[in-house]
């Protein structure tokens, strides 16, 4: 299925590709995060549902994974799930957990996961990229950010027994220490920046984004 526009892919979830869901953006940096907002997530975007109890059950699966825990226990803001038919799940400013509602159960925990990693620590891309901008330092705060994200990803499948080398860096990804698993993960980011298997092209998309923004920037 085509993916709805007007999404930007955090993520995990690929950043500068529009996919879908008008007026809807990538949820905003660490300091909106670092602050602990209780009021309600908006609802779900056209085509996508609000199943609270599938939600609940995701946090009760992450509640008993101990890194899914801790994300948890971090979590500042209310977030809603949203479930339809999406290739690759985001996040947006909205506090919209879109996820694919074909997903088993652990690969829905998995990738929440990943999103719920970005709302916690700061999403990838910056909020506003200004003329002076320094495009490389951007793109490299990305590539560590997600790389953290789809580190923790992996880890959860495995936790939860889930099919092994979605990503193709997962073999080696194991035999490398948990201090350099993220490492890892950001090389590969930064080898492939047109995508791979079960990957967007985040690098390319990033760089397009800030490149786009910096110039839009110098106009004003």
């Amino acid at each position: 299925m085509k993916r709805p526009s007007g999404w930007t892919l955090a993520m995990g979830a690929m950043a500068a590709v529009l996919i879908g869901l008008a007026g809807l953006s990538i949820f905003k940096g660490a300091r909106e995060a670092a602050e602990r907002d209780e009021t309600p997530a908006p609802p779900c975007p056209p085509m996508f549902v609000d199943r609270v109890g599938d939600g609940d059950r995701i946090r009760e699966r992450l509640r008993g994974l101990p890194e899914g825990a801790a994300l948890l226990d971090a979590l500042r803001v209310e977030v809603r799930f949203c479930f339809g038919t999406i290739d690759v799940p985001v996040v947006s400013e909205e506090r919209l957990l879109v996820l694919d509602a074909r997903a088993s159960r652990e690969e829905q925990t998995a990738r929440t996961g990943h999103l719920l990693h970005h709302v916690v620590h700061g999403l990838p891309f910056p909020a506003a990229v200004p003329a002076d901008a320094d495009c490389d330092a951007i793109l490299e705060t990305a590539i560590a950010r997600e790389a953290e994200a789809y580190a923790l990803e992996v880890r959860l499948r495995r936790a939860q027994d889930l099919e092994p080398n979605r990503y193709e860096f997962e073999r080696e990804f194991w035999r490398a220490s948990a201090d350099d698993q993220a490492a890892l993960v950001a090389r590969y980011l930064r080898e492939h920046p047109s995508g791979a298997p079960n990957m967007d092209p985040l690098v390319a998309g990033y760089r397009q984004r800030c490149e786009v923004e910096r110039a839009a920037a110098g106009r004003r």
